[in-house]
């Protein structure tokens, strides 16, 4: 079988996508079973992952500007792309980053993961500003739109795949579910907890888009101080040093005399991530919208307790191994720290819950034979 791994609509800043081709991408180095892998990949995934395809190059791994750029390079790249298949006959086109824009003769699996497209909530529609809103409705339409087309979806969570059988139409063995699991990087990971040093260090590891509302972080270190009296706490940040949000969330810091509970580390892979974790004891997951975010099954493996906002997609992953407070509300975020904090006979309970409920989502090589086995499906259809 000749499958084809398409990135070419993968950017270096579409968070969890890029992470997924990344794991994916080297996975298919190890595993050659009854696969010839192709790879039609992005400048921008070539950047992380160019060095390990060296060999490749020119014969099964080829590189494209990344897409869509409809202003310059995606029309060129459309007819590469059209004389590209005619020349290499695949039998399977595996998309990780869909819709990618482009059509193809080759049966296609898109993968999906979008939860804006297929079950948004009001907490979501509110924390995003008015422009920004209509841009996601018109968003939405032409993303609707696109996947009228497809036939083929893999996607992380049954909530998505319902949204998608009510857009698509299509049956239900032509949309599988394939949960995420723990980044292979994490598991040869040493997971070692830091040495007390007086603070109470929260890592709240996201991209800085409103959805993700990390701007509720000043509110919940206030709350902390003034109706529990902890004044210890220090949330570990990853946001680009010069994004308006960091600035907004340092001034607020600043103006409540609380500058020094902010530790930014900005943009990181994901073994930058490692060092993070160690030094922390609780993950904080303020996000009102996900697909499935990998966040808690890292939080999961590295033993940090989780403050989560009370929503399905979180719940789904983490069950009884973590917190729930009410979306938005800073002053029940801050409870719950709180709790997790003074109860230490809550605090072993988490540990062993946590241990139990990782199990479910730590094998990649598994993740990995699931979505090859889906490939194959399509293929001998």
């Amino acid at each position: 079988m000749k499958v084809v791994v398409n990135t070419i609509s993968t950017k270096k800043h579409s968070g969890g996508a890029y992470q997924i081709a990344y794991n994916f991408l080297m996975e298919t180095l190890h595993n050659q079973e009854d696969v010839e892998w192709y790879y039609i990949t992005s400048s921008d995934v070539d950047e992380l992952v160019g060095n390990e395809f060296e060999r490749l190059k020119g014969s099964k791994y080829f590189v494209f500007p990344t897409q869509p750029d409809f202003k310059g390079s995606y029309q060129r790249v459309k007819k590469e792309l059209i004389e590209w298949e005619k020349k290499y006959k695949p039998d399977v086109i595996y998309t990780i980053s869909s819709p990618c824009y482009f059509s193809f003769k080759t049966p296609e699996i898109m993968r999906f993961a979008n939860a804006w497209v297929t079950n948004p909530n009001k907490f979501a529609w509110q924390s995003m500003p008015l422009l920004k809103r209509l841009r996601m409705h018109l968003y939405r339409i032409n993303q609707k739109r696109i996947l009228r087309k497809a036939e083929y979806i893999i996607t992380q969570s049954e909530a998505v795949r319902k949204g998608l059988l009510k857009i698509t139409g299509l049956e239900n063995n032509r949309i599988a579910v394939i949960p995420n699991v723990l980044p292979q990087v994490f598991n040869n990971a040493t997971v070692k907890r830091a040495e007390e040093d007086g603070w109470i260090n929260i890592v709240c590891a996201a991209a800085p888009v409103p959805h993700k509302n990390l701007d509720i972080i000043p509110r919940v270190l206030f709350s902390l101080k003034e109706n529990h009296g902890i004044s210890n706490v220090r949330f570990h940040l990853t946001i680009p040093e010069d994004d308006a949000l960091f600035n907004r969330i340092k001034i607020e810091c600043q103006k409540n005399g609380m500058a020094d509970r902010i530790v930014n580390h900005g943009r990181c892979t994901q073994k930058q991530l490692i060092d993070i974790y160690n030094q922390c004891s609780i993950c904080f997951l303020p996000t009102l919208l996900e697909t499935f975010s990998a966040s808690s099954l890292e939080a999961m493996y590295f033993g940090m307790y989780i403050v989560a906002t009370d929503f399905d997609f979180n719940s789904e992953v983490i069950a009884n191994a973590g917190l729930y407070y009410k979306p938005t509300d800073a002053k029940d975020a801050a409870s719950k720290i709180a709790l997790l904090i003074d109860d230490n006979k809550l605090q072993a309970d988490l540990d062993l819950k946590m241990r139990e409920r990782i199990q479910l989502y730590n094998d990649y090589s598994l993740h990995f034979k699931k979505t090859v086995a889906f490939l194959e499906s399509v293929y001998k259809q």
